[in-house]
């Protein structure tokens, strides 16, 4: 699972100068650094496109003990739920339910800070995120609707551990191309229709008929 934090680099040293101490994103998660079923958590910042980056990354040996219950990590609810083989893993975003509070919060320049969520599995079966492969789902959320706006950001992914089998194309490749052959379909009725009743109809001889 990653989490990604970006700003634009002109505002980057402004935020951190906005940010009290002990509010950054890598605080967050350290209720999660001594649970035996995280494996790995690596921190990372680097600069990207015009904007900075702060990454967090973890690595989990079992995601069902890890985030069996709701667990609360700040402004993030997480929990993934199993029936069946199926699983279901969700995470909400609410700064107003969030136990922390961040001073001064309306005065920064949010405006061009995006929060990313990366969820990678080994088969995704459904998603209101962006799905670019069989066992990957990714969110972007706009800051300043969810620290400033008061807005609440719900993700979620059903999947299961079967790897995925075949080709795997996202649908927003593929449904351009059904578009695609809806209209062309559509043309082709279109010229058959007038073909028939201009060209056929017209070189069609005249039947004479005798009383």
């Amino acid at each position: 699972m990653r989490f990604a934090l970006g700003i634009e680099s002109e505002n980057y040293p402004a935020y951190l100068e906005a940010l009290p101490e002990g509010f950054s994103l890598e605080n967050f998660f350290v209720s999660l650094i001594r649970d035996e079923n995280l494996t790995s958590i690596q921190f990372d910042h680097h600069i990207e496109e015009g904007f900075d980056w702060e990454i967090i990354t973890l690595e989990v040996a079992d995601f069902n003990a890890l985030f069996g219950g709701r667990r609360r990590i700040g402004p993030f609810e997480i929990m993934i739920v199993e029936q069946e083989g199926e699983f279901s893993f969700s995470e909400t975003i609410d700064i107003q339910k969030a136990t922390i509070a961040i001073p001064g919060v309306n005065l920064m320049d949010l405006s061009k800070a995006t929060f990313t969520v990366n969820f990678q599995t080994p088969q995704i079966t459904d998603t209101n995120g962006l799905q670019t492969a069989a066992g990957l789902s990714t969110w972007s959320i706009p800051i300043v609707e969810v620290f400033q706006g008061g807005s609440t950001a719900f993700l979620w992914a059903d999947y299961v551990l079967e790897p995925y089998e075949g080709v795997f194309v996202p649908w927003e490749m593929f449904f351009p191309y059904v578009m695609i052959g809806f209209l062309s379909l559509g043309a082709i009725s279109i010229f058959t229709v007038i073909f028939v009743n201009t060209v056929i109809k017209r070189e069609k001889k005249p039947t004479l008929k005798f009383k």
